[in-house]
């Protein structure tokens, strides 16, 4: 410990030594900057009381110096080394809150930093076994890492935890399908859903779950779910017409094969999936009405304008197809080479000619 200054505050002499900024930066991370909450949670340690008290008569001409870009940037082996030098240990903090380091291994993650974000995850474990985000997004780093065993451990551990944990929940079902485990998958998004049933993209993974699992049956019945709360999908609609042709319920199939060759897309995700249906029976003109009204009033889905290159290509008009192409191409590369061999289906060999680079 050295002393870096003292102070006189009203004939007071306070010194300021390389230990004093400790209990800020304790109070900032642990105890939301609430100062006399660690005090009081920590008083039965003399050596960090000491320091605490000049903090508290410093914060009463300095107000600023609680505020936590004192505290910032935020190192963890500097913070374990401080620790370590008033010999407290995760087992002494009984009313402090984990809400600010959780932060920091968001900041972690985002970074890629992960080495790091194991050592405070399991430095937030000791402190509180049951804090349920910790094991998630450990569970979450661990997977990226790949390790997917060991992640879904820690995500089966979280969502026991707390049932009610939707980030954990549609984690696990990506690892359980990720690894084969697709009854599994379903099973954990099935659970999801009922907790967040606005997300509807949960659905159709939990459908694709039990295809993949070879239920067909209850992949049908996940998306009549659906369609009861959602009736104008056309994904939806052409997911379970597909999935009705597979179990030999024909008559149900056409039925709303019919019902999308009359329909208009009422959500943004049906506008590819439309527009296929649309080309497979020769209604070229109606997909370029549809989309170019669309995009009139919605120029932040620009990219569907590649889909418009079919009804150029079979009015004739391949060389504004053409110029349309080199204008998306580089700019929505990755939705460019994942639509190309689908409008590519509906052109003969000499249309086809327009996609050559």
């Amino acid at each position: 410990m050295k002393t870096i200054a003292i102070f006189d505050l009203n004939g007071e002499k306070i010194e300021i030594n390389t230990l004093t900024v400790f209990p800020v930066i304790l109070a900032d991370v642990m105890y939301e900057g609430d100062l006399d909450l660690m005090i009081a949670d920590l008083k039965s340690n003399e050596k960090l009381m000491v320091e605490a008290n000049k903090i508290k008569k410093f914060s009463e001409y300095i107000p600023g110096i609680l505020s936590n870009f004192v505290t910032k940037p935020f190192i963890f082996s500097e913070f374990i080394k401080y620790l370590n030098e008033f010999n407290l240990k995760p087992s002494d903090f009984n009313h402090s809150t984990l809400n600010e380091l959780y932060d920091v291994i968001l900041d972690y993650a985002d970074h890629h930093n992960f080495d790091e974000l194991k050592k405070i995850v399991k430095f937030m474990i000791e402190i509180d076994p049951n804090y349920t985000p910790a094991y998630e997004i450990l569970g979450s780093v661990l997977i990226e890492e790949g390790n997917f065993d060991e992640g879904k451990k820690y995500l089966e551990l979280a969502v026991k935890q707390d049932p009610w944990n939707v980030a954990a929940l549609a984690e696990l079902g990506e690892t359980y399908f990720n690894l084969g485990e697709f009854e599994k998958a379903a099973e954990v998004w099935l659970k999801e859903v009922e907790l967040m049933p606005e997300n509807t993209v949960t659905y159709f993974m939990i459908a694709d779950a039990y295809r993949q699992s070879g239920n067909l049956k209850n992949a049908a019945r996940i998306l009549e779910k659906f369609l009861h709360k959602y009736p104008k999908s056309i994904l939806a609609k052409y997911e379970l017409m597909e999935i009705y042709r597979k179990l030999e319920r024909n008559i149900e199939a056409e039925e709303l094969k019919e019902e999308i060759s009359v329909s208009q897309p009422e959500y943004v995700s049906d506008l590819e999936i439309w527009s296929k249906i649309m080309f497979q029976n020769g209604k070229y003109d109606k997909v370029e009405k549809f989309i170019t009204k669309f995009l009139n009033k919605n120029d932040n889905y620009e990219h569907f304008k590649l889909l418009l290159t079919v009804p150029l290509i079979k009015s004739g008009r391949s060389e504004e197809a053409r110029q349309l192409i080199k204008e998306l191409k580089d700019k929505y590369s990755w939705y460019y080479y994942g639509v190309k061999n689908i409008l590519e289906e509906y052109l003969n060999d000499d249309e086809k000619s327009v996609f050559l680079d």
